[in-house]
Order: structure tokens, then sequence, then C-alpha cells
């Protein structure tokens, strides 16, 4: 398994003549996680709070999804399945008994990376565009993933440099932010990962449809090898444009996967959450929109986006900040109780000599031998040496 890596703005940040792709950032590559122990495990109570709404900044560059996306979408649907019921029921379960979060990250042996490097190598990607796909694919396995369409305009610089440039990655950036998470603690995958759009449209010139659709599908093949290996339990669709129909991505329209993992506006609107069977792993998907379709054409959307959100990712941030307090509070405990051994081993030193100084007419309130057994333990508790 592999590591994760950071995620890319979607073609969406091109501007007005890219709003036909719904794109937020670039994939990174998935690998098997190293666990770091939390010591405990946030009360059921406190894990569904009432979903709270905010501002969000304006940054322009947002794709548009097409006409027949913005109403409808294909593919099962459970019209009882919605945010409410994820957010009451399942969510709350699932952090009532997470203990040990695991990390997700790529390591350059992952079969998963080697085979992002193999399409670096084939479309002369460059490397920031390869990290920068690997650096979005890291965070935590347990919490939510996100889902966007293909790799930002300037997936070629470095990542925080990216982020910066980002309208999109700067929305997520500072929405996760004000619900006490970062980047790097959310999964998150591009459809098409470091399939930017100029790529697509260069080998649509040079190769025709054909060349343009077999690159498509190793890209997407990166995503496939992704869920299949990270299995994320939630997973929020930002992306409208694998059907059917859209100007820029229809073409991609016989992977019945794809289909599955593309949102709608009004499935967002209504606020559905579809179940996607991957393998026998179960997804619940949650229907959501692209920061940049909200920015740039529908504004009134703005509020819909931002509740989703937070009822999504609100309880997982509370989680964690809860656990960094408790993690911060053992820490000082300990080093004060560390302290504290420290002075006693002095003080039995002391009264160690001092007893061999008095000699056997004078005795004190502890017997020599008493306090050396006493010591040889605290000796051995707290590191196998006698503090000075």
């Amino acid at each position: 398994m592999s590591p994760a890596s950071p995620l890319q703005d979607g073609a969406s940040d091109s501007g007005e003549g890219l709003l036909t792709d719904l794109s937020l950032t670039d994939p990174r590559e998935t690998g098997i996680v190293e666990q770091e122990p939390s010591g405990f495990s946030p009360f059921l109570a406190l894990l569904p709070p009432a979903p709270e709404t905010g501002p969000v900044e304006n940054n322009t560059d947002g794709l548009l999804p097409s006409a027949p996306n913005l109403a409808t979408s294909t593919g099962e649907c459970n019209p009882e399945q919605t945010i409410e019921k994820l957010t009451q029921e399942m969510i709350p379960q699932q952090l009532a008994e997470l203990q040990k979060p695991r990390r997700f990250k790529l390591d350059e042996t992952d079969d998963l990376c080697i085979q992002g490097r193999q399409f670096q190598k084939k479309c002369d990607i460059p490397e920031e565009g390869f990290n920068n796909w690997k650096a979005l694919l890291s965070g935590w396995l347990e919490f939510p993933a996100i889902l966007l369409l293909n790799p930002s305009p300037w997936d070629h610089l470095p990542f925080d440099e990216m982020v910066d440039k980002s309208p999109t990655l700067s929305w997520l950036q500072e929405t996760l932010g004000e619900l006490q998470l970062q980047l790097d603690d959310v999964i998150i995958l591009d459809t098409f990962p470091m399939l930017r759009d100029d790529l697509r449209d260069d080998t649509l010139s040079q190769m025709g449809p054909a060349g343009r659709d077999e690159l498509a599908r190793e890209s997407f093949a990166l995503t496939r090898a992704s869920l299949a290996l990270i299995q994320p339990r939630v997973l929020v669709s930002c992306q409208c444009c694998t059907r059917p129909g859209n100007g820029r991505w229809g073409f991609f329209n016989n992977d019945e996967l794809a289909e599955q993992l593309c949102s709608s506006v009004a499935r967002a609107q209504s606020r559905q959450v579809e179940e996607l069977d991957l393998s026998g792993h179960q997804i619940q998907v949650v229907q959501g929109m692209h920061p940049q379709y909200v920015m740039q054409r529908e504004p009134t959307q703005k509020e819909v986006l931002v509740e989703l959100f937070a009822q999504v990712f609100r309880p997982f941030g509370m989680w964690q900040s809860r656990r960094v307090v408790m993690k911060q509070t053992l820490c000082d405990a300990g080093a004060v109780l560390l302290g504290l051994v420290v002075l006693l081993q002095r003080q039995m030193k002391l009264y160690r000599q001092l007893c061999g100084q008095a000699g056997s007419g004078v005795e004190g309130p502890l017997a020599a031998e008493h306090v050396e057994e006493l010591r040889k333990q605290l000796t051995g508790r707290v590191g196998g040496r006698e503090q000075p």
C-alpha cells in the first residue's frame, strides 16, 4: 500500500472558458498508512453538532457542470439516504469507535506510485505535478475524502505555491480550516490525476479522439486504484462532469464507476448521499458541487456547499481537536511527573549520603535499605539510570 499526497486545483482555475470542467485539485498517490496512536475517542454526544454556515471567500475560476447534470443524475439513488442520516448515525458511530487513525502516504515502492510514475513519464508530466498528486492523496484514512476533477493549471509549482495560486485549493484550505482541519488531514483525489486541460486538449489535436480517450482511461485508472487502496467510507464528490453531455468530459461516457462518482447540483441541493459498492467495499458518496462553480456562476449556492462541508467534516475536526488537546495534556502531566521523580531521586541520594555520614549513632525516619530499594525501583522505571 502507499502513502498519500497533496491535491491540486481543477482546471476551473484557468478561467471562464474552463467552467465546463468541475475540477478542484489534482490527486496524490495513495499507499499504506502509518498508524498514529490516539489515546481516546470522543463521546458520541459531541459528534453531530448542528451545522453552521459561514461566509466563503469568493475566489474566481470554477468549473461549470453541463446542463443535463444540473437537474438530473443517472444511476441508482436512494432518496432516503441523506446527509442528515450520515451525520446522525454513521459518522458518530465511526468516531465513537475510532482509537488509532491511520495515515495514508505513498512510497516510491508502492504499486500505485509505480503506476503513477509510468503515467507521468509517458505524458511528460513535470515532477512537481507528480509530487502534488502524491501530496494531495495524503491524509487520515478514517476521515472523509474529497473527489475533484483534474489538476490545476499551477500543478507544475511546488505544493504550497500551487495552493496559494489556486482559488479552489485556497477555498478548500480556508473552509477546512474553519472546521479545525488542514488540507493535509484530508485525502483529496482528482477524477483524472495529472491530466490537465492543456494536456487533454493537446492530445486531442495531435492524436485525435482515440488518443485523448486512451489518456483519460489511463488517468482514471489511477483513481480507480486509489479508491480500491484507500477504501474511504465517505467520499464528497465535487465534480459533475463525468457524464454524457458534458462539454469537455462527456467523451468519457462508457465507464460505470466514473458515472457513479459524478455528482449533480440538484442532488447537492437535496442533500443526497449515494452508496457505491466498489469490489465489496461500501462508499457513501456525498453529492456536492465545485466551489468554483459556486463562486463564479451560482453564488446563491454558496451556503449549500459550505453547510455540506460543515456537516460532513466538522465532527472529524472536533474529534481531532480534542485528541490533540488530550495528547498535549498527557504530555504536560507526564513532564511534571518525570520532574517529580527526578527530584525524588536526588532527595534519596542525599538521604543515603546523610545516613552514611551519621553512622549507626543517629537514626533517620526511614531505614537506609528501604530508601535504596525504592531508588532501584524508580531507576528501573525511568530509563534504567539514576538522575544526577
